[in-house]
């Protein structure tokens, strides 16, 4: 699991879940989460943890997931992605968590959680990864 962990980070350096400063602290192929402490530039005007850095989280560690069971050469895509938001919050760490629902061929399905360090749960979502054959041009690997 700890090589995973250390694959799956080293994957997403100079990504848009390396800007909101993502850490993969749990990952193996049918769960992997993440955190995030919130900041000022994380927000939404009123101070609160803007909706899509919370989806970016979440979409981040479904992603990760889905990666961890690719065969060599393929790739995947969010094609779906529902949530609910519950509650925000202004300050603290936030951990996000992804649980495989379904993992086949061609898809993947996951519902992902995210919470506030009090264990206070922030919202709920069900995504859905289409897997892909990459093509030369794109860069392969994957964690």
């Amino acid at each position: 699991m700890t090589d995973h962990i250390q694959a799956v980070n080293e994957r997403l350096r100079d990504t848009m879940a390396d800007l909101i400063g993502l850490r993969v602290t749990h990952a193996e192929p049918r769960r992997v989460a993440g955190e995030i402490t919130m900041r000022t530039d994380l927000s939404q005007p009123y101070g609160y943890i803007h909706g899509g850095a919370l989806m970016t989280l979440m979409d981040t560690v479904a992603g990760m997931a889905s990666a961890l069971n690719l065969e060599p050469g393929h790739g995947f895509l969010t094609v779906e992605f529902k949530i609910n938001f519950l509650r925000s919050v202004r300050q603290g760490r936030i951990v996000a968590e992804a649980t495989a629902v379904h993992i086949g061929r061609r898809t993947h399905v996951w519902q992902v959680t995210a919470h506030d360090e009090e264990g206070r749960q922030l919202a709920l979502a069900s995504l859905t990864q289409l897997v892909i054959e990459l093509r030369d041009e794109v860069p392969q690997g994957h964690p």
